[in-house]
């Protein structure tokens, strides 16, 4: 079931994969082109200490992965249902469920590598943090 609905979706998607990867191949010839990808995500704290951790995952097939991440929310929606809308930092809040959820995104077939949160500095939060979120919240 998951499988099936991400090869959907990466079936879907492989016109405009193979598309890009043409252009590409047109516009860099000495470049090789492909599908795998790894994506590195950095997260500072908001707290004064301004702690932060980096998160790198590498899959060998960038439209699977993005298709079997769909099946995997998908999925974990319907096993555990919420009311109302909720982005995934508010649904995925709590240890157990972001547990839950990182623990299928990481092991879909492919995936190369998965550091897991590793604290990569310590520091201070953005100077105009305080002064941005004020002004948003006196416009609402």
């Amino acid at each position: 079931p998951p499988q099936i609905f991400s090869n959907f979706l990466a079936d879907f998607s492989q016109p405009l994969v193979k598309f890009t990867d043409f252009l590409l191949k047109i516009t860099s010839p000495a470049d090789r082109v492909g599908e795998t990808h790894a994506m590195r995500v950095d997260v500072i704290g908001d707290d004064e200490e301004g702690n932060a951790v980096s998160v790198v995952q590498a899959h060998e097939s960038f439209r699977r992965c993005v298709g079997q991440s769909c099946a995997e929310f998908a999925i974990d929606l319907l096993n555990y249902p919420s009311p109302g809308v909720m982005l995934p930092e508010q649904r995925y809040r709590d240890d157990v469920a972001r547990s839950r959820i990182v623990k299928c995104l990481t092991s879909t077939p492919g995936t190369l590598a998965f550091t897991g949160a590793t604290a990569v500095r310590s520091a201070p939060p953005p100077s105009d943090m305080t002064r941005a979120m004020q002004v948003a919240k006196n416009s609402q």
